[in-house]
């Protein structure tokens, strides 16, 4: 839920208790006046009824009107004075309606009468229904102005965060771009503005440096290691070197070679973290698992493996040169860790890669096969070519699986479907 929505309701939901609340009070509020002004017309009645029996020592007339009733009852005892609210019949009307009474004593000819003065209530409750359907008409168009103003003042008040919120999205460290700046008069998404354009640009400061640096210590590592490998050729190729020194200087030259290999697998697996190979293009997968399928003939012919490729055209918007590497990795790693005279299925058909390969189980835990450094006994690899083949899944969104049945290693790749590049491309 976005916070101005929430915002919203959380805001409309306590508009509406705390005018509920002060309607309620309000209603009460004008009825006590309404009722208190009856109450002094009352009083007046019978200020004017006490002066009438003073003056003449005999009560007046009893009134029956619309609006008002003046009665007398003969009473033998005083009663106290009180304001009551009772219903009468209306004899105007034919029926019942609601009326406010006040109760005394007066003494009139040597006797006692309790009397009684009622007016009616129904203009004041008329009046009071009308200043609540007003009242309740002011809290509608209050609320309804509250609501329009939340969703539309402050989404355009909001629009600055997002903006900055979509601009941190949408930061790519291979685009090399800075945030753009959010022109705001809020001092708060003005903060937050600044306070992510200088984390975005610290970030790209340091990568800068971690990729000159990779770079550097990759090229530079590239002249020694060419120089001892080609010291090392010219020492086996001595010929006065004795025999019991060939297998250290094989061993040095092999040792050599991994080192270089693992360096160049180490600089491609951080060119493909840091997004760098932005290029692409239209790859059809089937057509280039046959091409690798040849290109490792001779390593397939020496270990004597079955090879089966079912394969159904798919063309993928990817970086030639990482769908080259995905499956010289994926291909490689099968061979190697094959059995002599095993076999080696390659399946692609309805978005999804399925290579499996013949072999015994594996000597660790399988759910680490994908990460960096992970190897069979016996590997000649850098133990970098799975963990190479991973993050090129993690970049495109590919799903990545490992099982093992009936003997079989399987990895599997299942790719999203189109729509969803487009998406990423975007």
């Amino acid at each position: 839920m976005r916070l101005f929505v929430k915002y919203s309701r959380v805001n409309i939901i306590a508009s509406i208790g705390a005018l509920l609340l002060g309607s309620i009070g309000y209603y009460f509020m004008i009825r006590y006046v309404l009722v208190h002004q009856l109450d002094d017309t009352l009083k007046v009645e019978e200020a004017e009824i006490l002066d009438y029996v003073k003056t003449r020592d005999r009560l007046p007339e009893p009134a029956n009107y619309r609006d008002q009733q003046i009665s007398f009852t003969p009473a033998g005892s005083p009663v106290a004075r009180k304001f009551i609210h009772t219903t009468g019949f209306d004899q105007h009307h034919n029926e019942d309606r609601p009326y406010r009474q006040l109760l005394f004593s007066v003494r009139a000819g040597g006797q006692l009468y309790t009397a009684s003065v009622s007016y009616s209530e129904e203009e004041t409750e008329d009046l009071l229904r009308l200043m609540m359907l007003v009242t309740a008409g002011m809290i509608v168009l209050l609320l309804g102005t509250l609501f329009l103003a939340n969703r539309l003042l402050l989404r355009r008040i909001w629009q600055p965060f997002y903006r900055t919120l979509e601009g941190i999205r949408r930061f790519n460290l291979s685009s090399r771009q800075p945030l753009p700046v959010s022109n705001t008069d809020i001092d708060e998404f003005r903060s937050l503005d600044e306070a992510a354009r200088q984390m975005t640009n610290k970030i790209l400061k340091d990568y800068e440096v971690l990729k000159n640096f990779s770079d550097n210590a990759s090229h530079e590592m590239q002249t020694p290691l060419a120089i001892i490998n080609s010291k090392l050729d010219l020492m086996i190729q001595d010929p006065g070197l004795e025999q019991v020194h060939h297998r250290p200087i094989q061993a040095m030259y092999d040792a050599i070679g991994r080192l270089r290999q693992l360096n160049q697998s180490l600089l491609l697996l951080t060119k493909i973290e840091n997004n760098q190979f932005v290029h692409t293009e239209e790859i059809d997968l089937a057509l280039l698992t046959r091409e690798k399928l040849v290109q490792l003939e001779d390593r397939i012919r020496d270990r004597h493996l079955t090879v089966r490729a079912d394969l159904d055209k798919l063309c993928l918007p990817i970086n030639s040169y990482l769908a080259d590497i995905l499956l010289n990795n994926l291909l490689l790693n099968a061979i190697r860790h094959n059995q002599d005279g095993g076999h080696l299925e390659i399946l692609l058909r309805e978005r999804i890669l399925r290579i499996s390969n013949s072999g015994p189980a594996l000597p660790f835990d399988p759910a680490t096969i994908f990460d960096r450094f992970t190897k069979g006994a016996h590997s000649g690899g850098t133990g970098l070519g799975l963990a190479i083949v991973r993050q090129i899944c993690d970049n495109y969104q590919f799903h990545l699986t490992y099982s093992y049945v009936d003997n079989r290693h399987v990895i599997g790749i299942r790719f999203p479907p189109l729509q969803n590049f487009d998406k990423m491309q975007g």
